[in-house]
């Protein structure tokens, strides 16, 4: 009966979408900068409604339950313990004994895509039909406001009527903010609609399977996926951020020699095969605790052996996310360190940006594998490969929660 909340946290989230398309076009900010969580349009949806169930029926969010327990509500102590059982009950059917193939693929499906809208015209039709929808809904929620009001207990006693909603009126001040803001977002969306520079990056990428029940099937990822996994992760470790993915070498020190891989935590055996084997399984479960077992873990062997398949099986066992290295250490001299390999090409015209081609890209990674230079070379989304979560860009896609219930 009161959507104070609801107009406090969309404005909050119409001023920084339009705020950030503005900053972007003006030359003022690099949208490739921002890190946002990837979308996944059903189990958002589901989860959406779900929570505003709980806080319909509840009449908390978390943080106000926490303050109405300590108060002594009873109801908020059962308000708490749902959302306990809920966490819990999520993460024994994500990744716990219960885990569930069915679970996890509504959650993140597996071979699901993520487009980035970097830079492209479309997303001024997202900023525009967005700001206007929820603009209307602003104008007209006096109506649910004045048919969902209920009554004091004293009014009920007095048998008093509550005052009508009245219908919002915009002051000039708003007025003139609201319509400058308008011409800027037209203006700038009819510019860049207009442009056929990188109109941008519809890259279509396929998200890494998380940890699966069937066992049959050996989760692989392909070389150039994994290329743009390291040098992603050796940019975040130069910024003093934590890895998204582990790469594990089961390979020996002459087949390593033979086609080297740099990457910011590269665990190794010693040993023997076997040795390594069992070293790694026991090592792995000791140093991943929490969110890393859920990264994408990679084991190179080399050429997809018996006991490089296992080790995938037993640390997917225990709650690892690992996948094998599709066609193993060959598949990876052949497509990444080898000068004659072909790369997919970008999608956008690197001719009028200061992308580098493919083929000049290719060789920034072969070299930084090779130990030719240094620093790693910029990440950028090959076309057509796996993308980490964290690795997306989507100017359209939600990031992670905020504001008071987020």
């Amino acid at each position: 009966r009161d959507f104070g909340v609801y107009r406090v946290m969309f404005t909050a989230l119409l001023t920084t979408m339009i705020g950030v398309q503005l900053l972007a076009a003006l030359g003022l900010m690099d949208l490739g900068l921002l890190e946002l969580s990837t979308t996944y349009i059903w189990a958002m949806t589901l989860g959406g409604i779900l929570f505003g169930a709980g806080f319909y029926f509840g009449g908390f969010c978390p943080g106000t339950a926490v303050v109405s327990f300590v108060r002594g509500r009873l109801d908020a102590l059962l308000f708490l313990v749902g959302i306990v059982l809920g966490i819990y009950g999520f993460a024994l059917f994500f990744d716990g004994p219960g885990q569930a193939s069915w679970f996890q693929n509504l959650y993140a499906p597996s071979g699901a895509t993520v487009m980035s809208l970097l830079e492209s015209p479309y997303v001024w039709f997202w900023v525009a039909g967005i700001t206007g929808a929820v603009l209307l809904s602003f104008r007209y929620l006096y109506i649910l406001e004045e048919g969902f009001s209920l009554r004091t207990p004293e009014e009920l006693a007095n048998d008093t009527p509550r005052p009508p909603v009245v219908k919002p009126r915009a002051g000039r001040t708003t007025r003139a903010l609201v319509a400058l803001t308008a011409a800027l977002v037209v203006i700038l969306g009819i510019l860049q609609i207009g442009n056929d520079e990188p109109e941008a990056l519809a890259i279509g990428s396929e998200i890494p399977a998380v940890v699966a029940v069937d066992l049959d099937a050996v989760p692989l990822v392909d070389p150039l996926s994994l290329a743009g996994w390291v040098v992603a992760d050796a940019n975040r470790l130069a910024e003093d951020k934590s890895p998204n993915s582990h790469v594990v070498d089961m390979r020996s020190l002459n087949e390593r020699t033979a086609a080297p891989i740099r990457g910011p935590l590269l665990v190794c055996g010693i040993g023997d095969r076997y040795e390594r084997y069992e070293s790694t399984v026991v090592m792995l479960n000791d140093v991943l605790v929490g969110a890393d077992r859920n990264k994408p873990l990679v084991v190179i062997d080399s050429a997809q052996s018996a006991i490089g398949r296992n080790l995938v099986l037993d640390l997917r066992l225990d709650g690892i996310n690992a996948m094998l290295l599709d066609g193993g250490s060959p598949a990876w001299r052949d497509m990444v360190l080898s000068p004659d390999a072909i790369w997919p090409e970008w999608t956008i015209d690197t001719a009028s940006t200061d992308a580098p081609t493919v083929a000049e890209y290719h060789e920034d990674i072969r070299l930084w594998m090779l130990g030719s230079t240094l620093a790693a070379p910029a990440y950028m989304p090959v076309p057509g490969t796996m993308q980490l979560p964290a690795e997306v860009v989507s100017v359209v896609a939600t990031g992670g929660g905020g504001g008071g219930c987020g």
